[in-house]
C-alpha cells in the first residue's frame, strides 16, 4: 500500500492515516523538518488520500485518475504555492488565488488541498491573508504548510495549524534504498533526496580545495601567511558556490571536532579519517568550535550584502589561532 512505502518518519505517518480513517482531518497542517526527508512528498500522498477514488479511508490507490493527475499537477482541486521565477517569496495575489476558489465546492475530488511551500518565504501580507482562511476553514477544505524552521512562521499560523515535526533518517533507512557507497550515505546527513542526487567522485572534488584550505590556515606561519590569504580569497571569489563551499566546511568541521573529542565512528568523511585526525590534532581543541561559530556567522551574513573577501580572512585567521 502507498503509504507503507514511504521512508521514514513512520510516527508521522501513522497519526496522519489514524486521523484520515477517523474522518477528523485537520485542516491546517505545517510538516517542519530538513530538507529531502519526504514532508513534500506527504504532503502530496495526503492530498492522494483525501481525494483517491479508489480507497476510501486512509490510503491511496497511487494508480486511479485521480491520484495521476495529482502527480502530474493538473489536478483541478490540489494546488501548491511556491516562489514563483525570479522571485524570492511568495506574494499575496497567489494566496488570495487561493481564498478566491474557497467558496466554491470540490470540481473533480471530494476535498481541496492547498500545499504551500516552503511556507516560510510568505511575504508579511500572503501570510496574513492565509491567516483569515486558517482561522474558519470550508468544510472539506485543506492546507499543508511546509517548511525548514517552523520559528520563522507567524506564531498565529502556527497556533491554528497541528505541527508534525520529521526527523533526519537513519543511516540503516538511507542504506535500506539501495544507497551503497558509505561515503554518500553519510553525506546525506538523513536526507534520501540529497542520497539519491549525491556522487562520492563529486563530493571528493569538490572538498579537496576546502580541507587544503583548512589545512593551510591551521598550520599558517610567518612565511605561509600570505598563501593562507590566497587561499582564503580564492574561496570568496566563487560567487555562485559560496554557500556551498561553507555547507562543505560545516560537515568537514564537524568531523574535526568529532575526532578532537575521539568520537570516529560518527566521522561522514571516513575515507580521508586519517588525514582529518591529523588535521584534528594539529592544533587545540578549543579552536574547532570557535572556527564553527565564526562559520555559522558567515551563513548568516550571507543574507545581507556583506563582503565575502573580508568574511573569508577572517575565517582564515580564526582557523589559524591569530583572532
Amino acid at each position: 500500500m502507498p503509504f507503507d512505502s514511504f521512508i521514514g518518519n513512520h510516527k508521522a505517518v501513522q497519526r496522519l492515516r489514524t486521523k484520515l480513517h477517523e474522518r477528523r482531518f485537520p485542516h491546517g497542517l505545517i510538516f517542519a523538518g530538513p530538507e529531502g526527508v519526504g514532508k513534500l512528498t506527504l504532503a502530496t500522498s495526503i492530498a492522494k488520500a483525501l481525494n483517491c477514488k479508489a480507497f476510501n479511508s486512509n490510503d491511496f490507490c497511487g494508480e486511479c485518475s485521480s491520484c495521476a493527475r495529482i502527480d502530474s499537477g493538473t489536478h483541478p482541486d490540489v494546488m501548491t504555492l511556491t516562489v514563483e521565477e525570479d522571485a524570492t517569496q511568495i506574494k499575496i495575489a497567489q494566496v488570495r488565488q487561493v481564498l478566491s476558489t474557497l467558496e466554491f465546492k470540490a470540481m473533480e475530488g471530494s476535498s481541496k488541498v492547498f500545499i504551500i511551500n516552503p511556507a516560510n518565504l510568505l511575504n508579511a501580507e500572503a501570510a496574513n491573508a492565509l491567516l483569515k482562511a486558517l482561522e474558519e476553514p470550508p468544510d472539506n477544505s485543506y492546507f499543508i504548510l511546509i517548511t525548514v524552521n517552523i520559528q520563522e512562521l507567524l506564531l498565529t499560523i502556527r497556533s491554528r495549524c497541528q505541527v508534525y515535526h520529521f526527523s533526519p533518517l537513519t543511516l540503516d533507512e538511507i542504506r535500506a534504498q539501495g544507497i551503497t557507497d558509505e561515503l554518500v550515505v553519510r553525506w546525506s546527513q538523513g536526507s534520501i533526496g540529497r542520497a539519491r542526487s549525491l556522487d562520492a567522485a563529486t563530493i571528493k572534488q569538490q572538498r579537496e580545495p576546502l580541507l587544503s584550505f583548512l589545512e593551510s590556515s591551521a598550520n599558517a606561519n610567518d612565511e605561509t601567511f600570505r598563501e593562507m590569504l590566497t587561499a582564503g580569497a580564492e574561496l570568496s571569489r566563487a560567487r555562485q558556490d559560496f554557500a556551498g563551499h561553507l555547507s562543505i566546511l560545516a560537515i568537514l568541521l564537524g568531523d574535526l571536532m568529532l575526532l578532537a573529542e575521539n568520537l570516529p565512528e560518527r566521522v561522514v568523511n571516513i575515507d580521508i579519517q586519517d588525514r582529518l585526525q591529523r588535521l584534528a590534532l594539529s592544533v587545540p581543541s578549543d579552536r574547532w568550535p570557535k572556527v564553527a561559530d565564526f562559520l555559522r556567522t558567515m551563513e548568516l551574513s550571507m543574507k545581507g550584502n556583506i563582503n565575502r573577501q573580508i568574511l573569508t580572512d577572517v575565517l582564515s585567521l580564526v582557523t589559524a589561532g591569530i583572532s
